[in-house]
């Protein structure tokens, strides 16, 4: 059996899955989507690796070896094939082009579904079928030359079409409602529209109040939750800025939130100069040397760390 059969497999029973009604499927479901993602990927891999090469490109293990002309060719051994980072490394340097923020988001939610989500219900993975039709779509037209649809059959194309439709449409309708808030910055708003709840997952946030968003009540569609702004609020704020987080940590540069130097327990937003929670705002020039103060060192004074220590030397002298 092909792989490009396994991944079309895949998919179809994934959206079987999704159709069915008893909601202990939709764990499957998301494992069988993602997973069928993966063979198309691999398809293509399998179709770039050189004749005689084992299909050198989606094993993890590639070694050199001699012809009988004394011709160097890189074969691939073993049975195990390249992972997700193998894949987008591979596909870099072949300049295969794939949305990866919308694959990593895939990858996340059907993680967060499996470990740590207590409420699943259909509504639950429309999001995570929606950004998979995208990818889907994409790869295939792109990448393999086909037709999803022939591919897929025109029944499954049709449930990708649907729910990506379907999806759009109620997250336009969310949003909207959030739109209608008052907020300390902008950037609430939009970690509020990436907010995921935390009980099914689904990204479908909205709310019915009026007036200044600090006292409002959400509401996930798909599962019927609500919590107040100051629930979910941190916890949004911080997934919207977790991969500018990461990468300073990793590579140097200044953390774009920081537990807020006011009232302590609300994130900051330092390029805002604004926590989320009291909307307080520290002092960011130091008003001895006037230099920016780190992130690190924010506080509800008006110098430096290194500044403050200078001081309390100078006094302990």
């Amino acid at each position: 059996m092909s792989i490009l059969k396994n991944a079309l497999d895949s998919i179809t029973v994934g959206l079987e899955d999704f159709e069915s009604p008893d909601e202990r499927r939709i764990i499957s479901s998301t494992r069988n989507i993602f997973a069928g993602i993966l063979l198309l990927f691999k398809h293509k891999l399998c179709e770039l690796s050189p004749q005689g090469s084992d299909e050198a490109l989606i094993k993890q293990r590639v070694l050199p070896e001699l012809d009988a002309t004394g011709a160097v060719n890189w074969i691939g051994k073993g049975k195990k094939t390249v992972d997700v980072q193998n894949i987008k490394d591979r596909f870099e340097s072949l300049n295969i082009s794939v949305d990866w923020a919308r694959l990593d988001r895939i990858n996340k939610y059907r993680n967060d579904i499996e470990h740590y989500y207590s409420t699943l219900n259909s509504e639950s993975v429309k999001q995570l079928i929606s950004d998979s039709f995208i990818i889907i779509r994409d790869f295939i037209v792109d990448e393999l030359g086909g037709d999803p649809k022939s591919l897929l059959g025109e029944g499954y194309w049709k449930i990708l079409v649907d729910v990506n439709e379907v999806y759009v449409k109620e997250k336009q309708e969310c949003d909207l409602t959030l739109e209608k808030l008052n907020y300390y910055t902008d950037e609430i708003l939009h970690a509020l529209q990436e907010y995921h709840c935390g009980e099914c997952g689904s990204g479908l946030l909205e709310t019915e109040d009026l007036g200044e968003a600090a006292e409002a009540t959400f509401k996930c569609r798909a599962c019927g939750t609500e919590a107040h702004y100051d629930d979910i609020v941190n916890y949004a704020v911080n997934e919207f800025y977790a991969d500018e987080a990461y990468s300073a940590h990793k590579d140097g540069g200044d953390t774009p939130v920081v537990d807020c130097p006011l009232c302590g327990f609300g994130t900051y937003i330092v390029h805002e100069g604004i926590c989320v929670s009291c909307c307080g705002s520290a002092t960011h020039e130091c008003v001895r040397c006037g230099c920016n103060i780190p992130p690190e060192e924010l506080s509800d004074g008006d110098i430096c760390g290194y500044c403050a220590h200078m001081w309390e030397k100078m006094k302990a002298e």
